[in-house]
């Protein structure tokens, strides 16, 4: 086949291509990973949510409407509540413990979001704080090996914790070149515990990127699976694509174009809409407040969504949050909005449910009648031929055939929820 057929993807250290017979640029995507393996991932987009809790009940309501991933946080602190590293709450893993063996029952897979200072781990011990997080890692990873998507810490950049320099006199360059610090403990930690894990960077919330050129600049490229940012804003598709789309460029500039990005929390609250628009009843001609909320957020969603599948810039969406109240409340509002007799702004926060964690909202109705991961449930893996080109170096256990300066590996299993690790080894 001639080059001028082929599609044809630049990766760090060779080539990468897909032909436009069975096989299209879109089927997969595929990066180098340092410790000498291909990584090939299905780009088709999926959509999941967040959880603050999770039970019996909420677990079929998300299996309803396609939902196969959800977030969920494991709060460090609650864990290891004393100065003593290692010293755990075990009415803490006791929980844990349960929501794993929850989500397994139900066919649920977990993305757990780890971050909270724990007592003696703050700026100021920093170094000695990344150590013991990664031995943290280390015992969460070996403790739930069903666990397979580890996210390491929230908003970070910005907030949360002051380890990587948030709240201090600290630029977010710098600020990024300490989350690398960290990644580079934790990351083998965590693979060294579970060879089958995968790490998502925190959810980077600063909107200029200096952040994650930190990460990048401070050597933490190899030191994480998944670039992950988080996106709010009035409207919201604004930040959804335009945040995404200037990551990507950040990532493609360092070497990883290849590299899956997700974004783990995007949504819209009542709160932010009378923020940026005013009360709806204010206007001429007047809205009613309560279905203006409901509608705008399935509005919000489903431009988001819609510029998720075009372009194509994350594999996995999720959306904040299964359950959750307001979190913007502008002065005045809780007297002023005009709801239904027994509601409050928190029914019209960022869940999909009302704020008793069991009724749907018409967001919750129109995203199970849209049923965006149709496609991933109806074929959740699939079998590829995986283009390549490294010099000096063969895939382990695959047949290879050879096609002019390229060659081809035959028979990959791409799962639609989990990467595929292609181990290499040195070509005689």
């Amino acid at each position: 086949m001639r080059l001028a057929a082929m599609a044809v993807m630049m990766m760090a250290g060779g080539w990468m291509y897909a032909s436009p017979g069975t096989e299209t640029e879109a089927s997969y995507r595929v990066f180098r990973q340092p410790e000498d393996r291909l990584v090939v991932w299905d780009p088709r987009v999926e959509f999941g949510v967040g959880v603050h809790g999770l039970n019996e009940e909420q677990a079929v309501l998300l299996h309803d409407v396609g939902v196969r991933i959800i977030r969920k946080t494991m709060y460090w602190n609650t864990i290891e509540t004393t100065t003593e590293a290692g010293k755990y709450d075990e009415k803490a893993l006791a929980a844990w413990d349960e929501t794993v063996k929850l989500c397994a029952r139900h066919g649920i897979t977990l993305l757990v979001i780890v971050h909270g200072n724990p007592p003696g781990v703050n700026f100021e011990h920093r170094q000695d704080g990344y150590v013991r997080f990664a031995h943290f890692m280390t015992d969460m990873a070996r403790r739930y090996p069903t666990v397979r998507y580890w996210e390491l810490w929230n908003e970070m950049d910005v907030g949360f914790t002051d380890l990587f320099g948030a709240g201090k006199d600290v630029a977010p360059l710098e600020r990024g070149k300490m989350y690398a610090e960290m990644l580079k403990l934790a990351y083998p930690a965590i693979r060294a515990a579970n060879p089958e894990a995968w790490i998502l960077t925190g959810g980077i919330a600063e909107p200029w990127g200096d952040f994650t050129r930190g990460i990048y600049e401070g050597g933490g490229r190899e030191f994480f699976d998944i670039m992950n940012v988080h996106t709010y804003g009035v409207p919201l598709w604004g930040s959804f694509l335009g945040r995404g789309m200037a990551c990507r460029a950040i990532m493609t500039r360092y070497g990883d174009a290849d590299k899956p990005m997700w974004n783990t929390e995007f949504g819209i609250d009542a709160g932010n809409m009378v923020q940026a628009w005013g009360y709806p009843h204010d206007r001429q001609p007047a809205v009613d407040d309560a279905k203006f909320f409901d509608d705008e957020m399935i509005r919000e969603y489903k431009d988001c969504l819609d510029g998720a599948r075009k372009y194509g810039l994350y594999q996995k969406v999720l959306a904040y949050q299964f359950v959750a109240g307001n979190e913007c409340k502008p002065a005045g509002i809780e007297e002023k909005v005009r709801l239904p007799k027994g509601m409050t702004l928190d029914d019209y926060g960022y869940g999909w449910l009302r704020k008793d964690g069991k009724t749907p909202r018409p967001l919750y109705e129109w995203i199970k009648k849209l049923n965006f991961n149709a496609p991933l449930v109806s074929e959740p893996s699939r079998e590829v031929t995986v283009g390549y080109g490294l010099p000096g170096w063969k895939p382990k256990g695959f047949p290879v055939d050879s096609m002019d300066m390229f060659e081809t590996i035959k028979g990959v299993h791409l799962d639609g929820m989990y990467p595929t690790a292609i181990p290499l080894e040195a070509s005689k």
